[in-house]
């Protein structure tokens, strides 16, 4: 996913706790990926990246072992142990996993393990880890009249591996290397997972199921669906997911300080949409009453791509 100045979208999930049951017993688990930060200023490169761990110190090796996939990247995860998390080089019968102190252990493969990558799964299912063997599922908790089904199968995975992801069973949705898994009690960087997201288009041309938001990725105006956390304009926000749809975190990042502001059409840019969107309103195209369309210049966002902001800032 693309960065860009000023916005945050390091993202984060659902029940996290209920995450950490399956991936470090009962740590608890918090999820960020493509962090981003203001509009460009003279030309300057603001951009602060913390989709993954810094891998300066522990640089990615490739494992021709044939007790795992050949060729496949690993030594790229925070979380160190006898066993890596993304080569899952345990033996037979076992899975290595991040344990209660966040390092890596091998651990017994269980019954209830049988969905493959990129299946729907339940974090919260009742009979433990519902994926196959070096796979977590990553999402949402499932809930009684929501979706049968709220977070995939995804293995772990290093930084710009996409290769490592597979597609989605059975739609067939390409995988990307672009979330980071964080242990909740002490926000420790633990491994990247792999994401699998349904495609949209912002100001609800192309909207998102209920309950998540339609974020643009790249300069040519590339969006996927994620969990949102739903808040809504002016309120306070951390992770580009915490604002509902329709509205993008400016100034948030690790630390917080961030605001959800509504996304809409910059006026007069050139754009990919029909003419009505430039006559939205607000979360359509449009700013609320007493905002105007004013705050652009993304660092690798469309031109067209702007954020309201109140009269005079």
């Amino acid at each position: 996913m693309a960065s860009f100045s000023s916005l945050s979208l390091s993202l984060r999930r659902r029940g996290v706790v209920v995450l950490a049951a399956f991936l470090a017993a009962d740590a608890g688990v918090a999820v960020a990926a493509c962090s981003t930060s203001s509009p460009e200023s003279e030309g300057a490169d603001a951009t602060t990246e913390t989709s993954a761990p810094d891998a300066a110190k522990d640089s990615p090796v490739v494992q021709q072992d044939s007790a795992v996939d050949a060729g496949k990247v690993g030594n790229c995860s925070p979380a160190k142990g006898p066993c890596d998390i993304v080569l899952q080089d345990c033996p037979a019968q076992q899975e290595c996993v991040v344990n209660p102190s966040n390092g890596t252990e091998c651990r017994k493969v269980e019954s209830s393990q049988q969905l493959p990558i990129g299946r729907g799964c339940c974090p919260n299912n009742p009979g433990g880890n519902p994926c196959l063997p070096g796979l977590t599922c990553v999402g949402g908790p499932c809930v009684d009249g929501g979706p049968a089904t709220t977070g995939r199968c995804s293995p772990a995975c290093c930084k710009g591996d996409d290769q490592a992801c597979g597609k989605s069973d059975p739609e067939g949705i390409s995988g990307a290397c672009d979330i980071t898994l964080y242990a909740a009690d002490t926000n420790t960087a633990l491994h990247d997972v792999c994401t699998y997201r349904q495609r949209c288009k912002p100001f609800k041309v192309e909207p998102c199921a209920s309950g998540q938001v339609c974020l643009v990725e790249d300069k040519v105006g590339s969006a996927s669906c994620v969990d949102s956390f739903g808040k809504t304009n002016r309120q306070p926000c951390t992770f580009g997911n915490d604002c509902a749809d329709g509205f993008i975190c400016f100034g948030g990042g690790a630390d917080g300080g961030g605001t959800c502001h509504t996304a809409c059409l910059l006026p007069g840019a050139t754009h990919p949409f029909d003419a009505g969107v430039e006559e939205g309103g607000a979360g359509k195209g449009g700013c609320p009453s007493g905002e105007k369309c004013d705050i652009s210049n993304f660092k690798d966002l469309p031109s067209w791509f702007a954020l309201c902001s109140l009269d005079g800032g």
